[in-house]
């Protein structure tokens, strides 16, 4: 399953199946996520935000740097991006923030 959404994405935003499966996964271990919230968190950002492997692998990388953050909030700051790169990597810290 997880290689079949990888491969049908890829083809649609032009990055290589592979790194969407490593994606999903750091996402996943990172955000105390489930794979379907990591999924849609990637797709937001490569079929919304235009972003290529290296945006990608880069936003991923702050997000490990920046956790715990939960997985659901992260894919509603990003959805609040409505596209927008720059937003979308502040979406990070938006959601990594603690409320008390």
């Amino acid at each position: 399953m997880k290689r079949e959404w990888a491969e049908e994405l890829g083809s649609k935003c032009d990055i290589d199946s592979e790194t969407l499966e490593h994606v999903i996964e750091e996402l996943s271990e990172s955000c105390y996520g489930d794979a379907k919230t990591a999924r849609k968190v990637v797709e937001e950002l490569t079929l919304k935000c235009s972003f290529k492997k290296g945006e990608l692998t880069k936003f991923i990388r702050e997000v490990s740097q920046n956790c715990p953050m939960d997985a659901k909030k992260l894919h509603n700051e990003i959805v609040k991006a409505e596209g927008k790169r720059e937003q979308a990597f502040q979406a990070i810290y938006r959601a990594g923030r603690t409320r008390f």
